[in-house]
């Protein structure tokens, strides 16, 4: 979800790196025709052997404009939230079957541009980055096979949000879907044993510092999975551990009930909470820098749904979700009431530095699901015109009724190209979870290419 410090810092005017990022993007563009029209003849000379080789590649560009909300940790835009987004980018991928295994890479090159106004004036700022999201091997051999590099995985059931994907999370009730391909998979090795019905994964996934900054390998985590499938249920049993002892354990299970009907559960408990919580026992002017103590109670997480595909093919998902470190109703007021008092003193006094520093400390911790209860809900029609798609969802805090709404119309022009809109709204009060995020409406336009072979 939004982190409400997510900062924009001043900069340049980005030309020389809007130069170095076309200058990559047309080289990229060069070498991917280069090297798939000799992929091309390679297949066919090889075509009744063993070996594949497919590819793709996926441009995308997007422009975002945002209204900033009148929130009570964002006065004047001090926490330099941008209202203008420019972004494009490449995702190629390249797989290849063969020598008892498949390879494949998925690499992601783009460009950003940011721009906002604060009470010290516009500032703006740019970033060019190449990211390698996956780029692993895995044998295809039975019944035990071996997958080593970066890889996305898969474990969990939920739409929304999976709690137990443990190895890559790869859901966000803010973007589901991942739109703009930023989630990276974990460096591991993978060993699964497959029996007919059912599979046993055993993953070692460390934390690695590819800057070489610091030890390359800083923390060793390992990760199991038990699945069986009994038709028409699935069932798993996930686990984690790291060097230090923190661990994670759950289950989750989906069963499908005729062609469309599909219930889903995900339950699952970590050994350690790093949450951070406002003092209840103090008035909010007792600290600027509200003292936030941890717990050191474990956290259960536990999601609840399903989906339905009505005959027209409207597709309905609902979603109830629940973690118990969620702050309670006394944590929540003791947090609203100092960040209403910073408000104030930020507004009041002549030096309000101190008052600035309080606040980005404030929104810091302001980090969804910030409650425990929460409900998602999800329509989606492929053709609602002809060629028109339409995905609406809504993500609310059952606590105070505070939420997000994202309405996103897509024109699909045949299987090469489409051109979408997405209007994401914030509502609540300032004393709501989401009435205290920076954003209040924003939309964006964004048109994508897809070449493949």
């Amino acid at each position: 979800m939004n982190n409400a410090l997510e900062h924009s810092q001043s900069g340049n005017s980005g030309k020389k790196t809007v130069m170095r990022a076309i200058d990559a993007i047309m080289a990229f563009i060069v070498l991917f025709c280069l090297f798939s029209t000799g992929t091309l003849h390679a297949e066919e000379a090889t075509d009744s052997g063993p070996s594949s080789l497919s590819y793709s590649a996926l441009l995308r560009g997007e422009g975002q404009w945002v209204d900033l909300s009148d929130s009570w940790l964002n006065p004047d835009n001090v926490l330099e939230q941008r209202d203008e987004r420019y972004e494009g980018y490449i995702l190629g991928n390249l797989r290849y079957k063969g020598l008892g295994g498949m390879a494949e890479a998925e690499i992601r090159l783009g460009y950003e541009y940011l721009a906002g106004k604060t009470i010290g004036g516009r500032f703006d700022d740019d970033d060019f980055s190449s990211v390698v999201n996956q780029l692993y091997y895995q044998t295809l051999s039975e019944p035990i096979s071996m997958a080593v590099g970066r890889k996305k995985v898969r474990w969990g059931v939920g739409y929304s949000y999976s709690p137990t994907d443990l190895i890559t999370q790869l859901r966000n009730p803010e973007d589901p879907g991942d739109r703009l391909n930023r989630i990276e998979g974990a460096d591991l090795v993978q060993i699964s044993y497959t029996n007919g019905i059912g599979v046993v994964d055993l993953v070692y996934f460390p934390e690695l510092d590819w800057d070489f900054n610091d030890p390359f390998v800083m923390k060793s985590r390992w990760g199991a999975r038990w699945y069986q499938f009994y038709d028409p249920l699935d069932l798993s049993f996930v686990g984690m551990v790291d060097e230090d002892g923190e661990w994670a354990a759950g289950v989750n299970t989906s069963l499908t009930v005729g062609n469309a009907l599909e219930l889903h559960a995900e339950y699952l408990f970590t050994s350690e909470n790093n949450r951070m919580y406002p003092e209840t026992g103090a008035s909010p002017e007792q600290f600027l820098y509200p003292y936030m103590p941890s717990s050191d109670d474990g956290v259960h997480e536990l999601l609840l749904g399903g989906q339905y595909t009505f005959d027209n093919k409207l597709n309905l998902t609902l979603e109830y979700l629940y973690r118990s470190s969620g702050y309670s109703d006394g944590e929540f007021g003791a947090y609203t009431a100092n960040a209403a008092w910073l408000n104030e003193q930020y507004s009041s006094l002549l030096d309000n530095s101190p008052a600035v520093s309080g606040l980005e400390w404030t929104a810091a911790n302001l980090t969804a699901p910030q409650r425990n209860h929460y409900l998602f809900t999800r329509l989606y029609h492929p053709e609602v015109f002809q060629f028109v798609s339409v995905e609406m969802y809504s993500y609310v805090g059952l606590e105070d009724g505070s939420g997000l709404f994202v309405l996103t119309p897509t024109y699909k022009g045949l299987d090469s190209f489409d051109v979408y809109c997405r209007l994401e709204k914030f509502w609540g009060g300032n004393d709501t979870e989401f009435g205290l995020f920076p954003d209040d409406v924003s939309a964006i336009v964004g048109v994508s290419l897809y070449v493949g072979g």
